[in-house]
């Protein structure tokens, strides 16, 4: 739990060259908004609906836009039932399984905070 609410670290489904161009594509965002800053949106430019618009980027429709991707409590849900992340086990199984545990908190400040936490989650 983070700031009171549940974290959860879920594996994607999705090949190398996706992941890749994923990752290029929000780093270029990531540094087009150092010199060109945009306003946080609730409903239109916020967390879930800027992943939801890379996704689509990447593979056009992948993610249809509507209400369960602009609340980002809804995000996992949406992602289950397009099988981007496993869904060869139920949704709440997924979300025990992948939750970020509290104890990850100890890795805070450590270098390979992105691996312990992955590995944390693996635990039960």
């Amino acid at each position: 739990m983070y700031g009171g609410y549940d974290v959860y670290v879920y594996p994607i489904r999705a090949s190398r060259e996706r992941i890749r161009a994923l990752f290029l594509e929000m780093l270029a965002r990531a540094n087009a908004l150092a010199t060109r800053p945009e306003f946080y949106n609730t409903l239109t430019n916020n967390c879930t609906s800027n992943v939801v618009d890379h996704v689509n980027h990447i593979v056009p429709r992948a993610v249809p836009h509507g209400i369960s991707t602009i609340l980002p409590g809804y995000a996992d849900g949406v992602a289950y039932s397009l099988g981007l992340i496993d869904n060869s086990i139920s949704l709440d199984e997924a979300r025990r399984r992948f939750r970020v545990k509290d104890g990850a908190r100890r890795f805070v400040k450590s270098p390979d905070f992105s691996r312990r936490i992955r590995v944390d989650t693996t635990t039960n």
